[in-house]
């Protein structure tokens, strides 16, 4: 392959790195057959170009890429004596006269200026330097071992702290991205079933920013302070109207051909049927007609500003609190069919959790976690679903009851309701034992809204759906599960946003606010040693 090609190869997979290598060489076949002869050439491809060998979305993805490197101002440097390199951190007098612009203007002809401060955007990773394990890894295009991973991180912060004793975060970042960029198929955040991770290089960047911070962890001289954020916002606001992360159709227009007072006719119908029917009336086609036409009419009332309260939503939407029309709802919102996604998710990712967990050299043993194993392997018949939330949860230091509750096999909603006050926060309430029940219940401040139903995993499903469908933020005590249900297992990976406001330490079981929008540094380290332990 010629080096334009190689070059063009790269920059594909840094905007699709999970493209297969069959689409790849036919996409550069393409490219080439079009003309273009140069990497600056792209910025003249057309959508149309290249609809035949990807996706439109891929396409435009593509083309955003490209036409956006394209305006960044690149800067050629040519040797020059370094006597005559200025250092972008001297000042210098402004001219005096007119005679004194002259004479500076025709020596900016002969001298540069270097900004220090932009070592990393022209960083060299020094790859002859690295353990024969990474070198192999890259030319095969597997995943290093994690040993040889740490070395990897050793060898680059070494070389970065050259240029700076104690690299930002955001330095690590640009580092990190480079090297994902380069290498995907070694270094980016992907399950093996295509799952990217976040931005696909948090992992890598957390690394890097674990060891500088290590090194340097005695030198006081180069640590980097920052002033602590004070908010004056209410801490225990659960919900809100600004809450879009992760959504598609947030507030869609009102549909074609429909009126507000209209789709009001029909909700109030659909208020009659089920005072008429009840729950039972949510598997008719003509109420699941009805709700997708007034899904428009529901997000104007879940958005509402200030939020309706979830006994209001539940007399204006009865329908909505029950599992097939929240699934719906959270499909309309989403794009994802979450049911699907969570059986799968259990089947597949699940028995890989247990699998991590069992293994003796998961490294994150407690005896909580040895518990919960000892108890699921008693049981003959048990959903490995709750299993695998109740490892999470230990494995973050975060207790189940932050997310699950336990009550009588025999117990009604109001028979929940009558025994202890429930909290604000969903709730997934068990009738059993939690890795044995079969019938689940939900709340939602503090009344059961949904149930009882059957099947544990469309309990999960359901309650990680209210989370999107009424715009709640995840509570603390399972903010990390949450989090790591959300990007594993339903998929929805932004680069940035989050649902989690505070999160507990697994480390310490302190209780801390989340000051960034990326994802949460304890799921993203479960989600690398789990990535490792599959790949590997």
């Amino acid at each position: 392959m010629s080096a334009l090609m190689e070059d063009i190869r790269e920059a594909v997979l840094a905007v699709l790195p999970s493209l297969p290598e069959d689409k790849v060489q036919s996409l550069l076949n393409k490219l080439a057959s079009i003309g273009v002869e140069s990497k600056s050439d792209l910025q003249f491809i057309k959508e149309e170009d290249l609809l035949a060998n990807i996706t439109p979305i891929q396409c435009r993805r593509l083309l955003n890429a490209w036409q956006t490197q394209d305006q960044t101002s690149y800067v050629t440097l040519t040797p020059v004596d370094h006597s005559d390199i200025v250092l972008s951190t001297t000042t210098e007098d402004p001219p005096s006269s007119e005679s004194d612009n002259t004479s500076m203007s025709s020596s900016n002809t002969s001298r540069m200026t270097v900004n220090l401060s932009v070592w990393h955007e022209n960083f060299s990773v020094p790859w002859n330097r690295m353990p024969p394990g990474i070198i192999t890894a890259i030319a095969l295009e597997k995943r290093p071992s994690a040993k040889d991973r740490r070395q990897m991180v050793r060898i680059i912060v070494e070389e970065m702290r050259l240029n700076e004793q104690n690299p930002s975060k955001s330095q690590c970042q640009s580092i990190a991205k480079m090297i994902v960029k380069q290498h995907p198929q070694s270094f980016a955040d992907v399950m093996r079933d295509g799952t990217v991770i976040g931005s696909g290089y948090a992992s890598l960047m957390t690394q890097l920013k674990t060891r500088v911070e290590h090194v340097n962890r005695g030198n006081s001289l180069s640590r980097r302070r920052k002033q602590k954020r004070v908010s004056n916002a209410p801490e225990d606001i659960a919900r809100g109207p600004a809450d879009q992360y992760g959504c598609v159709r947030w507030q869609p227009d009102c549909p074609p051909g429909e009126t507000v007072e209209g789709l009001k006719e029909k909700k109030s119908e659909m208020q009659d049927l089920y005072h008429t029917e009840g729950p039972a009336g949510a598997e008719r086609g003509y109420v699941i007609q009805l709700m997708k036409t007034t899904y428009y009419l529901q997000r104007k009332n879940i958005n509402a500003s200030p939020p309706p309260s979830i006994a209001e939503l539940k007399t204006e939407w009865p329908y909505l609190f029950t599992p097939k029309q929240m699934f719906s709802h959270f499909n309309l919102l989403t794009d994802i069919k979450i049911l699907e996604k969570m059986e799968q998710a259990v089947e597949e990712k699940g028995k890989l959790i247990l699998r991590f967990f069992q293994h003796t050299t998961a490294r994150t043993s407690t005896d909580e976690v040895e518990r919960i194993l000892v108890s699921y392997n008693k049981e003959e018949k048990c959903d490995p679903c709750p299993c695998v939330i109740l490892l999470l949860m230990a494995h973050f230091k975060e207790k189940y009851e932050g997310l699950i509750l336990q009550a009588d096999v025999f117990s009604t909603a109001a028979d929940v309701e009558r025994t202890k006050p429930l909290p604000e926060s969903p709730r997934l309430i068990v009738l059993g034992d939690v890795l044995t029940a079969t019938n689940w219940m939900l709340s939602i401040e503090g009344q059961v809204t949904v149930g009882p139903h059957q099947n544990i995993v469309a309990g999960m499903a359901t309650l990680f759906s209210c989370y999107y469908v009424f715009n709640l933020v995840y509570q603390e005590e399972a903010s990390s599960t949450l989090e790591f249900i959300q990007r594993c297992f339903i998929g929805i990976n932004p680069t940035s946003g989050t649902k989690m406001t505070k999160w507990i330490s697994p480390r310490s079981g302190k209780v801390h606010e989340k000051r960034n929008n990326s994802v949460s540094l304890h799921v993203s380290a479960l989600l690398k040693r789990l990535m490792d332990f599959e790949w590997l």
